[in-house]
């Protein structure tokens, strides 16, 4: 099973529409996970064109989507538990971009402590893309505490800015999980002399 991972697409805040390059990246896919900063409803439905979509809230959806998106979720795909977040909110307040990932713990894994274990957890808010495991401690309400490692996985955003346009992939086959960063490139303008 191949599942796209984005985030942080801000159609119309920052483009119009989604790129042609994420387009071609959603194409055979089984699967689409939207970790947030979608901005509006239309994103989700030209996407759901590709694949059935998942996504949670980022900081500049709610006023767009209200309370119809969760602002973190679970979901359970061909045997693993996947946890899905934004990552822009530590105690209910709002955390820049460039302070996320040293707060990534608090962020991102915190809010799924008393969950069932995750295999993986997706989320956005940066622009960066990153993959990195921690050890957890989950302890669910229904029983006793169980460790494991955990994969967290930033796709980036796909769309042009000032650093990498990227989107992500899990590959779940065969039990075995895999992950894969795409990297969008764009020919380097010329400077003029």
């Amino acid at each position: 099973m191949k599942i796209a991972v984005v985030s942080d697409t801000h159609v119309p805040h920052k483009f119009e529409t989604i790129s042609q390059r994420m387009k071609e990246g959603l194409t055979g896919v089984d699967l689409i996970l939207h970790c947030g900063d979608i901005v509006t409803p239309d994103v989700l439905s030209e996407i759901a064109s590709f694949a059935p979509v998942y996504a949670v809230a980022g900081n500049h959806d709610l006023e767009f989507f209200g309370d119809t998106l969760p602002r973190k979720r679970v979901i359970e795909v061909a045997g693993y538990r996947i946890g899905m977040i934004h990552g822009d909110e530590l105690d209910g307040n709002h955390v820049k971009k460039s302070e996320q990932y040293g707060l990534i713990y608090e962020i991102v894994i915190k809010p799924f402590l008393f969950e069932n274990p995750l295999d993986c957890i997706v989320f956005g808010h940066s622009h960066q893309p990153l993959i990195q495991s921690f050890p957890v401690v989950f302890k669910p309400s229904h029983g006793r505490r169980i460790k494991q490692d955990v994969l967290v996985f930033n796709p980036g955003t796909p769309v042009r800015n000032r650093r990498l346009s990227t989107m992500g992939y899990l590959y779940l086959e065969n039990d075995v999980f895999k992950t894969e960063i795409k990297v969008f490139t764009y020919p380097c303008l010329k400077v003029q002399e």
